[in-house]
């Protein structure tokens, strides 16, 4: 996968809440690759995922960071060349391990929000990232810390 491509995981076997296409009732988001362990979306919530009026809700919002992580870390992962992206599976290969999230102003539904994240650094199978989801004068709405961790094969 070149930078500049758009990340997805659409086999049918996917039924992820952050990225099938396959799961109706999920947020079916995708992920452009933007550097070598870096990855962008855009995204409009829809009014039925608030939890304050009008504001996403903050497990949600959770939930959209740390995808947008798990793809930078697939980023990372084929920038580099490694085997383990190549197959169907190579998205149950890493899990989150730990995850530290900032609620810093209200992110609304209905309105085009980014979403950004990069793998900042990697050590044996721990990958460190950070995310944000920013409104369009790119203020940072939301932010997390995330440590994934590539499981024994």
């Amino acid at each position: 996968m070149a930078i500049g491509d758009e990340m997805r995981f659409d086999f049918p076997d996917n039924m992820c809440f952050g990225c099938s296409p396959h799961n109706e009732q999920g947020l079916q988001l995708t992920f452009t690759h933007v550097s070598p362990s870096g990855v962008a979306s855009r995204y409009t919530a829809p009014d039925h995922i608030c939890g304050a009026p009008g504001v996403i809700h903050g497990g949600v919002q959770a939930a959209i960071l740390d995808e947008a992580i798990g793809f930078a870390v697939h980023a990372h992962q084929e920038s580099i060349g490694d085997p383990d992206t190549s197959d169907e599976a190579a998205w149950q290969k890493v899990v989150t391990v730990e995850f530290d999230l900032r609620y810093r102003r209200p992110v609304p539904v209905g309105v085009e929000i980014g979403v950004r994240a990069e793998v900042v650094r990697v050590s044996g199978r721990d990958y460190l990232a950070v995310a944000e989801i920013v409104g369009d004068d790119d203020e940072v709405l939301t932010s997390a810390t995330a440590k994934w961790k590539r499981l024994r094969t």
